[in-house]
């Protein structure tokens, strides 16, 4: 591979990654039966979404990815 495809590989597989895990909690969420379970996971995927992405990127930008 070339060095930009690494690079760009790299910095964004780990955004996809949260984001198939956040898909992963909010499909799991619609098949609960439990009304507490499923808000409980409602609040999970939001909150991966909200803190993982912007914590990547934070951790790529103080290791110089950026």
């Amino acid at each position: 591979m070339s060095g930009g495809i690494r690079q760009a590989l790299a910095l964004y597989l780990p955004l996809l990654l949260v984001g198939a895990a956040a898909g992963l909690v909010h499909a799991l969420a619609r098949r609960s039966p439990d009304p507490r379970r499923r808000r409980a996971l409602d609040l999970a995927w939001i909150l991966l979404l909200l803190l993982g992405a912007p914590a990547w990127l934070f951790t790529a930008a103080a290791l110089g990815w950026l």
